[in-house]
């Protein structure tokens, strides 16, 4: 029961019903997901260990609001992370036939959902997204760093979710990344990479602060 709450409670906050800031009552979950409150508590304390929850000084549990800091560091993570798997992608001889045949699978339903817009495209866009950098970091082959990775790719991905940033340019860039994949070419790999990373991280940026200032703006 514990299990089926966290899936359900994580997918409710990577798809935004749950939005930042949400307050997550365990005895209102309970009710939500027809079962008693110990497995909401334990699940709570798995998303919290993921970096989607929080809990605030006598508010108890609360879904994550990320501030400017916190995505600056999300990236740094994932830039030392994806950069350092794309060179043991190319030590190990990994880029294989069947890995580029992921990829190509995962940017092309990525690219459909992500040229619509509504938030649940937007969404179901970002699924495809995290498989594409998730396939990558398994080829590289450390399951430790991808455990690391997954939290680290949820956090960005509700940064996304309850900002609304600009992402009609990320099919783009990934195939850029797998164009460069392609030709073989570990430099090109890793410059369309970090390229694609300091955009999403920028554009995040950039919405976080657009974000702050509407808050102040409120009467």
């Amino acid at each position: 029961m514990s299990d089926q709450a966290y899936e359900e409670l994580r997918s409710r906050i990577l798809s935004g019903a749950l939005p930042s800031g949400k307050r997550l009552l365990p005895e209102e979950l309970a009710i939500s997901l027809a079962i008693s409150q110990t497995p909401i508590k334990e699940a709570l304390l798995r998303l919290e260990a993921d970096g989607l929850v929080v809990s605030a000084m006598r508010k108890g549990a609360v879904v994550r609001q990320f501030t400017f800091a916190d995505v600056e560091e999300l990236y740094e993570g994932r830039m030392l992370i994806e950069l350092n798997a794309v060179g043991r992608l190319f030590e190990l001889h990994a880029v294989s036939t069947d890995l580029l045949g992921e990829l190509s699978r995962c940017l092309e339903t990525h690219e459909f959902y992500a040229r619509r817009g509504s938030l649940d495209d937007i969404t179901t866009a970002l699924v495809h997204d995290r498989k594409f950098h998730s396939a990558l970091m398994a080829a590289a082959g450390n399951r430790l760093i991808c455990e690391w990775h997954q939290r680290i790719l949820g956090q960005t991905h509700t940064v996304f979710v309850y900002l609304a940033g600009d992402y009609s340019r990320s099919a783009d860039e990934h195939h850029d990344i797998l164009d460069a994949l392609k030709v073989g070419s570990p430099d090109q790999t890793r410059e369309a990479l970090r390229r694609h990373l300091l955009r999403s991280r920028d554009n995040a940026l950039e919405n976080v602060s657009r974000s702050k200032l509407s808050e102040t703006k409120e009467p």
